[in-house]
């Protein structure tokens, strides 16, 4: 029921307007590059299901090569059987007889002996479930405590594309999640996060799909080499039944680009017709060794910390900040991370894009989705391609967010010498005066992160001198844009504000001059009429 393999359950933008689309449709037309975008999809599990696609189109690939990706529906729907091993119902997502498996669904034993597990329990003859979800936001991987950022139950049950994409991402991008939940190996221990980090030369979702599905056939050899995996083995890891006492595969049991599986779910048809998700708890991890903590397993994705001082080389995992300028710029310039072929510029004389997303995850809580599309112009590219060029631009970025980070310090001394009244030595440990600091020094975070890498990007072309002395312009002057502004917000007691105010500035231009802040005639730090006055 619901078979992606014949059903048209996938809602897709093409040149010819809005269509509905089964699976071996959806991938044959992305090859012919008619997928404009998809109709379903939520932000957060764009990027995820375009590596789900990826990674059924390049397994299909390496099992029955052509020269080209083929636009023949034909063609994927074999492909997509092979996979399953012959198991048709792999591909439906609701399959009344369980001891088969269904789409990112383990076969169970039988209805007897599973059913208490995943929540059905018996009272007075008659079946009662306790479902894991009952809609498929319930089912997706957000977790919103107060139910204001991202309402919960909102998508209707018998939406069969919102089912299809909170499987995907409930099973392939889940992690720890209380006792008897586990993740997909695909991170950096149970409370990571899967990001999903690449270098493409196009958004355009077919153009994308297919430069990745070219960049996995490439990389096949070298992944399998280096992890162990199989040239032939399973990729859909919900085949057969996990009896769920332990690990149903090893690494090595699997072909590089396998699918997870990651928990016991299972879609299920009550007598009302409503949909319900069942779900069941695992004494392991789908996947093992159970020493394989690091999320090191050959993922085209996932970038790796190279300096991780207790596990050697670990996926990335960020912080509730998430890709901020420093981190974008360590990733880029490989800093402490090793980059995959997909994740690096490859030769080519038009722009592209960096292209990156992570919904970071704490204990039981989402601590932010957050998603870059970082354009870089065409020099920039060329210069990231060779080692000399590529570190000296490395080099003007760190002197660059240097240059940021000594006029942030310097703004928010002035900002808590002025809410302080001016005083002979500023206190630095008031909460309130902290908390407004804060605040609006954040401002001057966003304003500059904005023209960071544009400015950037100018050092691929330009000399490297007058990018940075126009750099530091600009941060000048967006600080003293915020200085000034906050001297008219905060009130201050009449009798303090003027020694406020000259204290204020001459904290700014001195924190810079202790810091040696390159600055001219044309960009110094003003001072006010009052101060110039009471100077003479």
């Amino acid at each position: 029921m619901h078979d992606l393999l014949t059903d048209e359950l996938i809602g897709v933008r093409t040149p010819a307007g809005e269509r509905t689309v089964n699976l071996p449709m959806l991938l044959a037309w992305l090859a012919a590059g008619q997928v404009d975008g998809y109709t379903g999809l939520r932000a957060h599990q764009t990027d995820p299901w375009h590596v789900f696609l990826v990674q059924l189109a390049a397994s299909i690939q390496a099992r029955h090569p052509t020269p080209a990706l083929p636009d023949d529906p034909a063609y994927w729907h074999d492909g997509l059987l092979d996979l399953a091993e012959g198991e048709a119902t792999a591909w439906s997502l609701v399959v009344e007889d369980v001891t088969k498996p269904a789409f990112l669904q383990h076969p169970w034993r039988g209805w007897d002996e599973d059913a208490a597990d995943y929540g059905g329990e018996i009272k007075r003859g008659v079946l009662v479930l306790d479902p894991k979800a009952t809609t498929p936001d319930e089912l997706d991987v957000l977790v919103t405590a107060k139910n204001h950022d991202v309402k919960k139950s909102r998508i209707a049950p018998q939406e069969m594309d919102a089912w299809l994409y909170a499987l995907t991402l409930c099973q392939t991008t889940s992690g720890v999640f209380g006792s008897g939940k586990y993740g997909v190996v695909r991170m950096n221990g149970g409370y990571g996060s899967r990001p999903i980090v690449a270098w493409t030369p196009s958004l355009h979702p077919s153009r994308r799909f297919a430069d990745d599905v070219q960049q996995l056939v490439l990389m096949r050899a070298s992944v399998q080499a280096a992890h162990g995996f199989r040239s032939r083995g399973p990729v859909l890891t919900w085949i057969k039944h996990w009896d769920r006492s332990t690990h149903q595969y090893m690494l090595q049991d699997l072909e590089p680009w396998f699918i997870e599986a990651a928990r016991p779910v299972r879609l299920h048809r009550a007598e009302d017709g409503q949909i319900l998700a069942l779900g069941a708890t695992s004494s392991a991890r789908q996947i093992g060794p159970k020493n394989l903590e690091s999320g090191d397993v050959g993922d085209p994705w996932i970038p790796l910390n190279a300096e991780d001082k207790k596990k050697g080389r670990s996926a990335l995992t960020l912080p509730a900040g998430g890709f901020t300028p420093e981190r974008l710029t360590a990733l880029l310039f490989e800093q402490g991370y090793e980059l995959t072929p997909l994740q690096r510029p490859r030769p080519g004389n038009e722009p592209g894009w960096f292209v990156a997303s992570v919904l970071v995850r704490g204990q039981g809580k989402t601590e932010g989705f957050h998603r870059i599309e970082l354009p870089i112009p065409a020099k920039a590219r060329q210069a990231l391609l060779t080692r000399e060029r590529r570190d000296t631009l490395a080099h003007l970025a760190q002197s660059l967010l240097s240059d940021a980070t000594v006029v942030a310090a310097a703004l928010r001394t002035a900002l808590t010498v002025y809410a302080e009244g001016g005083p002979d030595k500023a206190d630095f440990d008031r909460d309130a005066v902290k908390a407004w600091v804060s605040r609006t020094s954040s401002q001057f975070g966003k304003r500059w992160e904005s023209l960071y890498f544009p400015t950037l990007w100018r050092g691929a072309e330009e000399d490297h001198d007058r990018v940075r002395q126009d750099w530091c312009d600009v941060l000048l002057q967006l600080a003293q844009s915020l200085l000034d502004d906050a001297h008219t917000r905060l009130p201050v007691p009449s009798n303090r504000r003027m020694r406020a105010l000259i204290q204020s500035q001459s904290a700014f231009i001195g924190s810079l001059r202790k810091k040696q802040f390159p600055t001219t005639s044309s960009n110094a730090p003003h001072r006010t009429e009052t101060e110039e006055e009471t100077t003479a």
